[in-house]
């Protein structure tokens, strides 16, 4: 029988444990932001002028604030407290959000990060989890243990390249990046955001596991992508 999630810590202890959430403007909830800079695969690919992350929007604008930068540094390396995973899950619970999105800067860490971020969706339940990640690798070594994906987690493995082939060979969701000089994929479900004001809107597409291929449209040098 599931035991109930009942908040342990307050908002207050929360905070100084794990950090604020952040909250993009494009999403309809909240967000947990690391450092672009600190990502494992994603820090080469920066340098990469055909890769998306050459043109990651985590790398440009207020994310350069220098109290922004310092509130993402005090995030990742809280990720080692093993208090972290009950801290933001109170800090999700108390926000009221119905959908949550992990990393609208940054990637995963390690094995452990991914098993900390499923600890807080096996939490809370009722919340829609994504997870966009290009650490591959990290989350095959979790399925390789034989370790479930909680049915409210939708891990969305995004492509390195633009135009690039899709992930496909994972058995999980996919995003991709196109340019006015590829067509995506026919099955593609094509990211409703530029023509919304760059807004979701009522879109919960990358959210969706039933959704397996989510293609987001480069435009203007920036990707109009969660990652």
């Amino acid at each position: 029988m599931k035991i109930q999630w009942t908040p342990s810590l307050r908002v207050k202890e929360a905070l100084a444990i794990c950090g604020s959430l952040s909250n993009p403007g494009k999403m309809p909830c909240h967000g947990y932001a690391l450092p672009a800079q600190r990502c494992r695969l994603g820090s080469f690919l920066q340098q990469l002028p055909k890769a998306i992350c050459h043109y990651c929007y985590a790398l440009r604008g207020r994310y350069l604030f220098p109290r922004v930068k310092a509130a993402m540094e005090r995030r990742f390396l809280s990720l080692s407290d093993p208090r972290w995973a009950d801290a933001i899950t109170t800090l999700i619970h108390r926000s009221g959000d119905r959908y949550f999105r992990w990393h609208d800067s940054g990637d995963l860490k390690d094995l452990e990060h991914l098993r900390k971020i499923v600890r807080v969706c096996r939490n809370l339940s009722r919340v829609k989890f994504w997870l966009p990640t290009r650490e591959y690798q990290t989350v095959n070594a979790y399925l390789r243990l034989r370790e479930r994906i909680p049915s409210n987690l939708c891990i969305r493995l995004s492509a390195h390249l633009i135009d690039g082939r899709l992930p496909l060979g994972y058995g999980l969701p996919v995003s991709g990046v196109h340019s006015g000089k590829s067509h995506p994929s026919a099955t593609a479900h094509m990211c409703p955001a530029p023509k919304q004001g760059n807004q979701c809107g009522a879109c919960r597409a990358c959210w969706d596991p039933g959704v397996k291929i989510v293609s987001y449209h480069l435009k203007h040098g920036i990707a109009h992508a969660a990652r």
